[in-house]
């Protein structure tokens, strides 16, 4: 496919989609190895919960063995999740930079101030993502804390989860580009947040379907249930295996078939997942590119830089 198929403009969801597709086939061997890379933290954490889920699981009919386990598992789960969500986010960063060129990005800034940018706007986003959700349950929190009464605690609660959930989701688009700000620009920590969140604010008179947190959110809507449906057919064997040892639904966890077929397993949904995953990272960064296309007429810049070089 021709550099010229993949220029940027402002595009459709479906468009970004089919850029995300173009640009996963174009770059997938460094794509699939960077993924590797970063999968072989992401699957020693999961492995990690997913015993202590084993170790639940088997506990059940034993009381304190179960109440034992839960705690231990509640003990590991908040830094696993925070250690995953940095590593995907991480991720997104380094997909970015692998394709960036193919979009006709600006040079690049030097490897280590990108890598330090990366690193720095992942754990900004991830602390972002974590506060979100508290700051936005503390009014409804207020409002149920000093009442006695069922009714007013009650509302207090739910606006609190309401609180929660909305502020978190508008922390999630408004800091959805950060990762990729930071490897096309070299933004690291809260300078990727701000550009984020200058990208994906609307503009006056903008439509709701053309409104960039709506766009973002069919776009990784679409993204999800393509990747849910190809990653069903990636856990296929693990479910062929658990039936076939007599497992049944405990052999679908990570550690409870025996070794051997844990490590082939193991090795075999690593390489799915590594093939599958930048698609979804890809399609994050192709719409960064895409929001600087509409807001500030990257596209035109870019036409302008090459007819410039053209006459030379």
């Amino acid at each position: 496919m021709a550099l010229r198929d993949l220029s940027i403009r402002p595009l459709s969801v479906g468009e970004v989609i089919d850029r995300a597709v173009a640009l996963t086939v174009r770059h997938f061997r460094p794509l699939f190895l960077a993924m590797l890379v970063l999968q072989a933290p992401a699957l020693a954490l999961a492995r990690v919960q997913a015993t202590g889920l084993t170790d639940l699981a088997g506990s059940l009919s034993d009381p304190p063995a179960a109440s034992e386990a839960l705690r231990r598992l509640a003990a590991t789960s908040a830094w696993v999740l925070a250690i995953l969500v940095v590593l995907q986010l991480a991720a997104t960063g380094v997909a970015a930079a692998i394709v960036a060129p193919s979009l006709g990005a600006e040079p690049p800034p030097a490897r280590g101030r990108r890598a330090r940018a990366i690193a720095g706007a992942a754990v900004a986003q991830s602390l972002l993502l974590a506060g979100a959700p508290a700051v936005g349950a503390v009014p409804g929190l207020l409002l149920a804390w000093p009442s006695d009464a069922l009714a007013p605690r009650a509302t207090g609660l739910a606006l609190a989860a309401a609180g929660s959930l909305a502020l978190f989701l508008v922390a999630i688009l408004r800091s959805l580009l950060a990762p990729v700000a930071a490897a096309v620009e070299g933004l690291g920590g809260l300078r990727a947040i701000a550009r984020s969140s200058r990208l994906m604010a609307p503009r006056p008179g903008t439509t709701f379907l053309e409104r960039p947190g709506v766009r973002a959110s069919l776009l990784l809507l679409a993204t999800f249930l393509l990747a849910l449906a190809v990653n069903g057919l990636a856990g296929v064997p693990r479910a062929l295996a658990a039936r076939a040892t007599g497992g049944g639904a405990l052999g679908l966890l990570p550690g409870a078939l025996p070794l051997w077929l844990e490590v082939v397993l193991g090795l075999l949904e690593a390489t799915a997942s590594a093939a599958l995953q930048p698609f979804s990272l890809v399609a994050v960064a192709v719409f960064y590119f895409d929001r600087r296309a509409r807001i500030e007429g990257l596209d035109l810049e870019r036409w302008a830089r090459g007819l410039a070089e053209a006459r030379k």
